[in-house]
């Protein structure tokens, strides 16, 4: 069942499970807010004030209606979005006659919380939750007005009024209260029987009922009582016992304090953070903001829940498997997340005894019941929890926006508080290519909104025709707001990219050229220092890019991308832009050139379909390699290490090219990484796999001798032939077809080892301590000749 399923979801991602049935992940996500929309068609757009309507809830009851309109998002929130002072409801009403959009009557329903049962007080649920909702909302205040301090310190008492409002506001979501108890329902297959036995036994007539049931017990007990009852479940059955009645789909119909334990896995599996939005920037809210759950973890959803406070707070719950002491038990991608840059701190507790740390030492940390009693106990309660406010920068506003956007439906609700922001907003979210289609839904928004922004109405001009010919700032944001309100179109998301890329170069600086640009530097001096040496003609253009390619190139060179510059490390904003940007600029770029098209053996001809065929490097290869061949004499070079590495300097690190001497080295060196980078990590006998990996300003040492680059291209040959499936050294030979193979392969060679030198260190020590000691050789510039280098 969907109380069942939420209750297994906390407890599979607490011990590192996996659901195996990926439509069983989607239908959580759809039920519980997190499925991606992919909205196919425009919704009607309605603006009034600040707050954006396009859902379809019925319209709120009036002043004479018997009826009662009832929140699922608590008008004290909602009111924060509210432009100017606040308004009596007379007033709101006015406003809502006269233009058919209030924000405080967009997310709720009439009567959804009253209690037929209840003949005394129909609406005393509503009354409870306005009650904790009060409370809520004084702590809630005392955490804005804490804000320009940094920190924010709770009673444990507080602390878990907020957990529960947190929890409640999420259970007390109108699209749960039909089918969280439906018995007949295909996900509560498995507690069906505890479903109908707990019905009978309180004679409860339907799933509504059993859902009001449950929230009339989530409101009456307190935080402390509800995890007492999840305490004794956990005592007697053990959570591996709890986790096999789940997964096993049999729960005792006996159990009737069995959601208990879904509380108890909302509230132990997460920690509290505060997120604070960037200067300028502002949060939003939709119909399924308030537990909106993000991410995954170790496969299992649910790794962020998000509930969207005011235009200034999130509070977020983040699973306890991020928590720093964590780090080195989990394995590298085990989480994704489009919220993993932020690194909100876990709270620092003050007990009352005054001791700080995690340690009480009268506590059993293994006894879910002794921590259970302790917390809820007088001197528990005096305890306090001190919480950093995480200050979000500009980009992770945006991002943590677009985590909403993403789930906006086209029956769904959006409401800010500027438009300025949420035009910005808007734009960030439009310009990923991961949401092209979703972000449909916004179009009529964003040309609504830049329509009634005075500033902004003489900017747009949509019968402007923009081309690369065209400078200056303002033509750069007709261009952009052609482009997000779909009034000019491409054939590619290349072709875009490159005029956009082109009127930033001519254009003065604007702000949105300068964020770009910074994130381009950034990975681009990632590439940079991944190289032993900068090349010859560092930012001067070698190649002019294609104005226009194909589709399927298009695709193709996005896709690699995106992959490779994050495996190269870079900090990204997620602006398409960036993307695009990042390749318009490799021309001016040769080491970064070399370092992209020597990650992955698809590269090289992915890349290459960007510039016509001939570039000048391409010219220069050729010539120098002849040259090489014909006239240059032994002498020229102290061995053949150090003609190889002479070689790679011209063939790999001169700029794009499309000739095929560096297309093979490019497709060879990346191999050879590959191969080498993966299959080495885990197979090195100590103490070298003990010792560090990464030695990031190694430079080679080329000018050695011959007798010491014969003996090292001959084993490092005998790896490759070992490793490599496929490789055969080329013996070389007497014309230049057989010569130039040979120059291939100890290229190649040297590219692998100069990567090696920086990352895969160990490894490479591990291979150079087989040569005979006496050889006084050396591989690496600064650093002793030894055996061992």
């Amino acid at each position: 069942m969907r109380m069942l399923l939420e209750a297994w979801k906390f407890a599979v991602s607490k011990t590192g499970g996996n659901m195996d049935k990926t439509d069983e992940v989607d239908k959580m996500e759809e039920q519980q807010g997190g499925q991606r929309n992919t909205p196919k068609q425009q919704a009607r757009t309605e603006l009034a004030g600040e707050a954006q309507n396009t859902d379809d809830f019925p319209s709120p009851c009036t002043p004479t209606s018997p009826t009662q309109y009832q929140h699922f998002i608590p008008r004290f929130i909602l009111r924060r979005f509210q432009v100017g002072p606040v308004r009596s409801k007379i007033e709101r009403q006015r406003e809502f006659r006269r233009t058919g959009v209030d924000p405080e009557y967009v997310y709720g329903v009439p009567n959804v919380y009253q209690d037929i049962r209840n003949t005394h007080n129909i609406n005393e649920l509503e009354e409870k939750l306005a009650d904790l909702e009060r409370h809520a909302a004084s702590i809630i205040m005392d955490l804005h007005k804490a804000l320009p301090q940094g920190t924010f310190t709770l009673k444990r008492r507080s602390l878990e009024l907020l957990r529960k409002f947190l929890f409640i506001m999420h259970y007390r979501n109108v699209s749960y209260s039909g089918t969280y108890f439906q018995a007949d329902h295909p996900e509560n297959a498995g507690g069906r029987q505890w479903i109908e036995a707990f019905m009978k036994a309180k004679g409860i007539q339907s799933a509504v009922e059993t859902w009001l049931h449950f929230l009339r017990y989530y409101l009456d007990t307190s935080h402390s009582d509800i995890m007492r009852d999840a305490a004794e479940l956990v005592e007697k059955y053990g959570e591996e016992g709890l986790q096999k009645m789940m997964t096993d789909s049999h729960i005792p119909p006996d159990l009737e304090h069995f959601p208990a334990y879904t509380y108890h896995g909302h509230a132990n599996s997460y920690f509290f953070s505060i997120w604070e939005a960037a200067e300028g920037e502002e949060f939003i809210i939709t119909h399924n903001a308030f537990g909106l759950w993000e991410g995954l973890g170790g496969g299992c959803p649910g790794l962020h829940r998000i509930f969207v406070v005011s235009p200034r707070i999130a509070l977020v719950l983040r699973h306890v498997i991020t928590r720093p002491e964590m780090k080195e038990y989990i394995k590298p991608g085990a989480f994704v997340s489009s919220l993993l840059n932020v690194n909100p701190a876990p709270p620092t507790p003050i007990y009352a005894s005054g001791k700080h740390g995690t340690h009480i030492n009268h506590v059993n940390f293994q006894s879910a019941m002794s921590l259970a009693r302790y917390r809820s106990s007088q001197e528990g309660g005096n305890d306090s929890f001190v919480f950093k406010i995480t200050k979000l920068s500009r980009p992770q506003t945006l991002e943590f926006n677009s985590v909403v956007l993403v789930n906006v439906r086209k029956t769904g609700s959006l409401t800010f508080l500027s438009r300025g922001s949420m035009l910005r907003t808007a734009r960030a979210f439009r310009s990923l290519p991961a949401n092209f289609l979703k972000s449909e839904l916004l179009v009529p928004l964003i040309a609504q909104l830049t329509n009634t922004m005075e500033t902004e109405v003489a900017a747009l001009r949509p019968t402007i025709t923009v081309t690369s010919d065209c400078p200056g700032p303002g033509l750069l944001y007709v261009l952009l707001m052609q482009i997000c309100t779909g009034s000019r179109q491409f054939e590619t998301a290349y072709d875009r990219a490159h005029l956009v890329f082109r009127i930033m170069e001519k254009a003065k600086p604007t702000l949105f050229a300068d964020e770009i640009s910074r994130e381009v530097e950034k990975a681009f001096k990632v590439c940079k220092d991944s190289e032993d040496e900068m090349p010859v003609g560092e930012g001067v253009s070698f190649a002019s890019l294609l104005p226009s390619i194909s589709n399927e190139s298009s695709s193709q060179l996005f896709q690699f991308m995106i992959p490779c510059m994050s495996g190269l490390g870079a900090v990204m904003s997620g602006s398409e832009a960036f993307w695009k940007s990042s390749k318009m600029k490799s021309p001016y770029s040769p080491a970064v050139w070399h370092a992209l098209s020597c990650t992955n053996p698809q590269a090289p001809e992915i890349l290459s379909r960007l510039f016509k065929k001939g570039t000048r490097a391409d010219r220069f290869v050729v010539d120098f390699t002849r040259f090489t061949y014909e006239r240059a004499s032994p002498s020229d070079f102290s061995s053949g290490f150090h003609m190889a590495y002479a070689l790679r300097g011209v063939c790999g690190m001169t700029g794009p090219s499309t000739n095929p001497i560096s297309q093979s080295y490019y497709q060879l060196t990346a191999s050879i990484i590959q191969c080498l980078g993966r299959t080495m990590l885990g197979s090195l006998p100590e103490p070298y796999s003990s010792q560090p990996r990464e030695r990031p300003k190694a430079r080679l040492h080329y000018k050695m001798p011959e007798e010491h680059s014969k003996l090292l291209f001959s084993n490092m040959k005998m790896i490759l032939r070992k490793s490599l499936p496929g490789y055969e050294p080329s013996p070389g030979g007497d014309t230049l077809g057989h010569t130039l193979q040979k120059w291939i392969d100890e290229m190649a060679i040297v590219g692998c080892l100069s990567w090696l030198g920086k990352h895969r260190r160990n490894y490479l020590d591990f291979i150079l301590d087989g040569f005979p000691q006496g050889m006084d050789f050396k591989l690496f510039e600064d650093e002793e000749a030894t055996g061992s280098t």
